[in-house]
């Protein structure tokens, strides 16, 4: 008959067998994760998040991506705003200016927006084009509007953007 203290010590040095091996295996896996990021770059595939808040170098990636992503999301990273113009109440518009807003890493050559003179009831009194051109990268350009007879507010949208570096 076996004694039960030779017994305890054989379970107990199986059991700190298996512990030693995790506490082996744990860290090991882990230093293979970390290793495994650093050899991909920490490359993300949301290059278009990182772009739009205003870090285009935050998810290094090859050049070629990133100028795609921008290609085919440039309507959306484009802004186009108005300064605060003034209004008569029986209508008339005068000092609009127009902003595009460049905040990609390329050249725009050409932005056209469209500007629509809004009467007081909602219908469209006219509707101008205006060319932006050379705007350069993380700035923007500003234009002034001719004035309006009619219209008590405006719209105005890009239709649209010609860039040689992004294939435009």
């Amino acid at each position: 008959m076996k004694k039960p203290g030779i017994l305890d010590k054989t379970e107990d040095t199986t059991t700190r067998k298996r512990s030693l091996r995790w506490i082996i295996l744990v860290p090991f896996v882990l230093v293979l994760g970390i290793l495994a990021a650093v050899v991909r770059g920490g490359e993300s595939n949301d290059t278009l998040s990182a772009l739009k808040a205003g870090k285009p170098n935050a998810a290094p990636a090859s050049d070629a991506k990133v100028i795609k992503v921008v290609h085919d999301n440039i309507m959306g990273l484009v802004k186009v705003e108005s300064n605060d113009y003034e209004y008569k109440s029986l209508g008339g518009i005068s000092g609009l200016k127009i902003t595009v807003i460049n905040p990609t890493d390329y050249m725009l050559n050409r932005v056209r927006v469209k500007v629509s003179y809004i009467k007081a009831n909602g219908g469209i009194y006219d509707t101008k084009t205006k060319d932006f051109y050379g705007i350069r990268p993380k700035s923007a350009e500003t234009l002034k509007m001719p004035d309006s007879k009619r219209g008590t507010s405006v719209k105005y949208e890009i239709v649209t953007i010609k860039s040689k570096d992004l294939g435009l």
